[in-house]
């Protein structure tokens, strides 16, 4: 074979191979995406918040830019939100594209910087069920659910039998009379006082047995306690936002393989609802459950509770 004709194939291999290489890299640079980075003059140093005023215009990174394109923060609405006040794990330097690796969600700073003014953040147990599979993640909103035993509205206590006639005890606060000697004049008596009053009257041969028995019974009355109870489930909140799954406060960091799975998840509450939602928890054997809501839907609705005779 001619030496000529090979070299021209060799030359000609290597053209198309080149030519290859280029075309890719033109495509490559064709292909970019917009990262935040920040103001040329502007540094930020550890536990340092970022604010927007820190930030100058997105710069462009090709595709071809590997990694570093995979590990900057890109410069769209949801990472805006994400980024809004959130402190540096690390010194920044100045004009720097902003990296995932430069924020700790791990940081003990961040939770508090998240949490709007006047609500508080509370961690609730939670297993796969009760976190819609562990579809909740930071940022939802959901609604809190319970199964709880409810109290039944109290009834007026019924007067006991009286036991055997005798003397009739003492009505609390009022001392017993004394032949020959004048009466104090009565306080006015509590409510509980004056129905033991008024049964006395009515029954003035009950025992101290009878006595004790109505007084408890009507205390309870006025105290709204009773003895009969029934199975509920309640709707305590509804669009409670969620800050943080286990220790991740990004959903970033929920998708890891360390925080995919979660055994709490903390919600920010106001401080009356705090105590709501603890208080159902002692009532609830400690599992509230959670219904992921559509992040559009911010709809509260009036909901009953639902029984047996509510099915």
């Amino acid at each position: 074979m001619n030496w000529k004709l090979i070299a021209a194939v060799i030359v000609g291999l290597i053209t198309g191979v080149l030519l290859y290489f280029w075309t890719e890299s033109v495509k490559n640079e064709q292909v970019a995406y917009a990262f935040m980075r920040l103001q040329p003059d502007r540094k930020v140093t550890r536990g340092q918040a970022i604010t927007p005023d820190m930030l100058a215009e997105p710069v462009m990174l090709p595709e071809s830019f590997g990694a570093l394109a995979k590990l900057a923060v890109p410069a769209a609405s949801a990472y805006q939100e994400w980024l809004k006040d959130r402190t540096a794990a690390a010194d920044i330097p100045a004009g720097s594209v902003l990296l995932f690796q430069y924020f700790d969600d791990n940081d003990g700073g961040r939770l508090t910087t998240m949490i709007a003014p006047g609500k508080r953040a509370l961690t609730l147990p939670v297993n796969a069920a009760a976190a819609v599979g562990h579809f909740v993640e930071p940022g939802s909103y959901v609604d809190i659910i319970g199964t709880v035993d409810e109290p039944v509205e109290p009834v007026a206590p019924a007067a006991p039998q009286p036991g055997t006639p005798g003397q009739a005890p003492a009505v609390p606060g009022q001392a017993p009379a004394v032949a020959g000697q004048p009466q104090a004049p009565a306080q006015p008596a509590s409510p509980v006082e004056q129905m033991l009053k008024n049964y006395l009257t009515q029954y003035p041969g009950a025992d101290e047995n009878d006595v004790n028995a109505y007084r408890k019974q009507a205390q309870d009355y006025k105290l709204g306690i009773s003895s009969r109870t029934r199975v509920v489930t309640r709707t305590f909140l509804q669009n409670v936002k969620v800050l943080a799954v286990g220790a991740a406060t990004t959903a970033e960091g929920a998708i890891t393989k360390a925080n995919s799975t979660y055994n709490n998840v903390t919600v920010e509450v106001t401080p009356s609802e705090a105590e709501m939602l603890i208080f159902a928890l002692g009532q609830s054997n400690g599992s509230l459950n959670m219904v992921l809501r559509n992040p559009a839907d911010n709809s509260v609705e009036e909901l009953p509770s639902i029984n047996w005779t509510r099915m």
